[in-house]
């Protein structure tokens, strides 16, 4: 059988055991192109991979990049390249709608990304079956749900593998997994835009809001889509969620009613019929109108974490992670003990310390205006508290009409930062103060300033950080510095 009639039998299969006589390119020697590139030739395939960027630039990859693994680098990203017929995986970087995309598509007997290869090469484990993957997806709060679904699990004494979108590439997993592990991973609409067979056994979309609209050429309603998409393998037997608040994903819920799968709505608006809700005070399972189970209490979520969670969002994301946990078997006193005993991550809400009576808050994640939408709603002032809201970054051409309505509502004064500084202001209340500030340690100080005698510093941008910083944790970090610093010198 000659490579291109391996290649095409393998492109219709689900489980992919042994890999000898095709052959693949892998495009882009990011982490996950390296983990792709590497189980493939353990599996005995022919890989080739490639990269724009020159040798020097790519050492780290490089050196951990299986030898067996022919590389070609410093190809400056022109033209089509990539052997004729091979099953490409490609970059989550790479954008569908540019001639490079296109031109592979033309030569590739298929098309994957590195999520739906480890789908394809997990099956070939235990006796076929592969693990069971829980797939969180959505604009905002796929890492919190993510997490929060990884701590109710380990709660419960599961093993927990954590991938996709954040930490390690899952196909860094293929080899170290055990036969019970679970598999917990957060994925993008770049990585399912290049999936087909990708069949999770519990999956969520959290919301859908105008973001990456680059990568998707301006189009949201193929954005929204793809996000959807996460749950197009999945069978009885299977669990979907999908956001019941979302005006934008109304299609896509009224579509599963016609599918043999358990579909479960959520909404924080409500107790439904059948489905995941909140009756203002407590998170409610609904398995049929006289059958209701509490799961816990707003109150106490994060209690016996580092600090009590806060934000509706922060409701739907706990009401994702419990349903997709509920899907995977999860006893409810494992749930309930994780609603209690789980902590946000980094950057998301984060209390980032007091100046006397103006407290930081840290929500560098919010990377775009929905996000930050959130995270101004979940504050709660106290009588006589003053709301200062730090925003502004680097342009994803987002629309920040809604978040300037927002914003004028909640906030006495706004500091921005970085590139989306005017297009921000352009949207705010003409009554509503608002400054520019050079820097992050600028807009602390002043903060400081505007809030005191009592009120609250809000860091949630709304917006990418890549004009001023390296990451949103980057960000962050620098926040929560400048505010330790100040506080020192306040204090002297």
């Amino acid at each position: 059988m000659s490579s291109l009639e391996r290649n095409a039998t393998l492109a219709k299969r689900a489980v992919w055991d042994d890999l000898s006589g095709a052959s693949f390119t892998v495009v882009g020697l990011g982490k996950s192109g390296v983990s792709a590139a590497n189980a493939l030739c353990k599996r005995g395939a022919e890989v080739l991979a490639i990269d724009d960027q020159p040798a020097d630039k790519l050492a780290q990859s490089l050196a951990a990049l299986d030898k067996r693994v022919v590389a070609q680098v410093g190809l400056g990203g022109s033209g089509p390249i990539g052997r004729r017929g091979d099953i490409f995986v490609v970059s989550p970087g790479l954008m569908p709608h540019t001639a490079r995309y296109k031109g592979i598509a033309a030569l590739a007997t298929a098309v994957v990304s590195e999520v739906e290869l480890f789908y394809r090469l997990d099956r070939a484990a235990n006796q076929g079956a592969g693990h069971p993957i829980a797939a969180i997806t959505g604009t905002d709060g796929k890492t919190t749900t993510t997490l929060w679904l990884a701590h109710l699990l380990r709660e419960a004494g599961h093993t927990v593998v954590v991938g996709g979108n954040i930490g390690d590439p899952l196909c860094d997993f293929l080899d170290t997994m055990g036969p019970d592990d679970v598999v917990v991973a957060e994925i993008s609409a770049f990585q399912l835009y290049a999936c087909s067979l990708f069949r999770p056994r519990v999956a969520v979309v959290t919301n859908v809001a105008e973001d990456h609209m680059d990568w998707f050429g301006g189009d949201f309603s193929a954005y929204v889509a793809q996000k959807v998409s996460v749950g197009r393998a999945m069978a009885m037997g299977d669990t979907f969620l999908i956001n019941g608040d979302d005006p934008d994903l109304a299609p896509h819920r009224d579509a599963q009613a016609s599918r043999k799968l358990n579909y479960l709505p959520f909404t924080v608006k409500g107790v439904p019929d059948i489905g995941l809700g909140f009756d203002g005070e407590r998170l409610i399972w609904s398995l049929a109108d006289d059958a209701r189970v509490e799961l816990g209490w707003f109150s106490e979520m994060g209690r016996l974490g580092k600090a009590p969670i806060l934000g509706i969002h922060n409701v739907e994301n706990a009401l994702a992670a419990c349903g997709l946990a509920l899907g995977l078997g999860t006893s409810l006193a494992a749930i309930r003990r994780g609603l209690q005993t789980f902590s946000l991550p980094s950057h998301r809400l984060e209390p980032a310390g007091s100046i006397g009576n103006v407290r930081f808050v840290d929500d560098s994640k919010a990377t775009n205006p929905h996000a930050a939408i959130a995270g101004l709603e979940a504050m709660t002032l106290k009588p006589g508290e003053k709301l200062v809201w730090i925003g502004g970054g680097s342009e994803k051409d987002s629309d920040f009409a809604e978040l300037g309505d927002v914003v004028g509502q909640r906030a006495a004064h706004v500091l921005l930062l970085g590139q989306t500084a005017e297009r921000i202001a352009a949207t705010l209340p003409e009554s509503l103060p608002t400054e520019r500030c050079a820097s992050m340690e600028e807009a602390v100080a002043r903060g400081l300033q505007l809030a005191a005698p009592n009120g609250i510093v809000l860091l949630s941008p709304a917006c990418a950080s890549f004009d001023m910083f390296k990451s949103y944790a980057h960000r962050g970090d620098v926040f929560q510095d400048a505010v330790k610093a100040l506080a020192t010198a306040v204090a002297r």
